[in-house]
């Protein structure tokens, strides 16, 4: 048995995704250079794939997708269109957005679309389509975040830190050229209906300065764009801390305080106690690693966050961050009962203290400290269950130190 192997090539595809005549144009180029859109593989990616064949003369054409109709289990309307244009002698291959692609090698073979009122109604759903999108793109970007940042998340700095602050732009870069890619393409859609509209017909020219120039464009900007896709995946995928179980004297490239410096435990929690954990990962925004620090020992509970940002005046927003984090969010005032506490020695540029009492377990207490001086922050928070006095600026000296060092 013989097994005849296709010959494929993948190519950048350098036309707007709605831009109707520049896409029907670049594939007729191809045809003519022996290459083909494959029915099996179509488009992925911004690429479409080619099979390799004979050059000759094909004619390429865009029809919107018609609408489905309502819970329908399959979809007949656009079954029927196909089936329709393959009677008329048009070749179904493929779909890319919401339009269903034909070709026909026949030149003598009527136009798909003759009508241009027809057709211009059949773009009107697309470019409903298009508008919703370009409506969702500018909500997300704009409006969202000022509501987010208003009403649910008071801390920026915190935020962009705890994502990553190249993450962030990567995200913020990656939905402002998606929104001016949809108004771009808004605006083609509504220019050619307008045309349609008018008793004119699409130009099935192949030389058209204008796609040229454009796509020059598009073939720099849609690779850079597919790179941050991927480097954007793949760091929320890849994990880019490096947590591991310490012991105590691993600590010692961490600039964060042990527990036991501060703190002497109770002999029932000193001989339950847990490895310590010590995570390390970077940010633009911070000149050495952010360390974070969890201990645990029985009811034992000791959390600490280390930043040496760039600037001072980035330190104080971080530490004024914490404090409205923990004040409009994870320490509210349905889950527990806060309690400011005054440390006025402390040689500190910001420094916040709470005592905290968790409301659905009565006894269970905490203190929460935040201190900033010059670049350097530390946020820690400690929990335990057994009563006593528990030194609170014993711990905020503690932290501080480790900051003036």
């Amino acid at each position: 048995m013989i097994k005849l192997w296709k010959k494929e090539r993948w190519l950048l595809v350098p036309c707007p995704d709605y831009d109707v005549a520049a896409m029907e144009a670049w594939l007729e180029q191809q045809a003519q250079k022996g290459l083909f859109l494959s029915a099996e593989n179509g488009f992925f990616l911004g690429f479409a794939c080619f099979e390799v064949g004979n050059p000759k003369r094909v004619r390429y054409r865009l029809d919107a997708i018609p609408k489905e109709k309502v819970f329908a289990d399959f979809p007949e309307n656009k079954a029927a269109a196909i089936q329709l244009a393959q009677e008329m002698g048009w070749e179904f291959v493929t779909e890319r957005r919401e339009f269903l692609i034909y070709r026909c090698d026949d030149e003598m073979l009527p136009e798909l679309n003759t009508d241009p009122a027809v057709q211009a109604l059949s773009l009107r759903r697309v470019q409903s389509t298009l508008s919703n999108r370009v409506f969702m793109s500018f909500y997300y970007l704009f409006i969202y975040p000022v509501l987010l940042l208003s009403f649910r998340l008071p801390a920026l700095l915190l935020s962009v830190i705890t994502l990553g602050t190249l993450r962030l732009l990567a995200l913020l870069l990656i939905a402002l050229v998606q929104t001016l890619g949809a108004v771009c393409d808004w605006r083609r859609l509504r220019k050619l209906r307008n045309h349609l509209q008018a008793g004119g017909r699409i130009e099935h020219t192949q030389e058209n300065p204008g796609w040229t120039k454009r796509s020059v464009a598009e073939k720099i900007a849609n690779p850079i764009l597919t790179a941050v896709w991927i480097v954007l995946l793949l760091s929320f995928v890849v994990k880019t801390g490096n947590p591991a179980r310490s012991t105590q004297a691993d600590l010692s490239a961490s600039p964060l305080p042990a527990a036991s410096s501060f703190l002497t435990l109770p002999q029932e929690d000193a001989d339950e106690r847990d490895e310590l954990t010590l995570l390390a990962r970077r940010d633009i925004l911070v000149q050495d690693n952010i360390y974070t620090l969890e201990e645990r020992a029985g009811s034992f509970r000791y959390d600490a966050e280390y930043y040496d940002m760039r600037a001072p005046w980035l330190a104080k927003w971080l530490a004024d961050d914490f404090a409205r984090y923990d004040a409009r969010g994870i320490f509210s005032s349905r889950t527990y009962r806060i309690t400011s506490l005054d440390l006025p020695a402390l040689d500190a540029d910001t420094a916040y203290c709470y005592f905290l009492q968790d409301t659905r377990r009565g006894h269970y207490w905490g203190h929460r400290v935040i201190v900033q001086k010059g670049c350097k922050v530390i946020s820690a928070d400690i929990w335990w269950t057994y009563d006593s006095d528990f030194p609170a600026e014993t711990f905020a000296r503690a932290l501080l130190t480790a900051i003036s060092e």
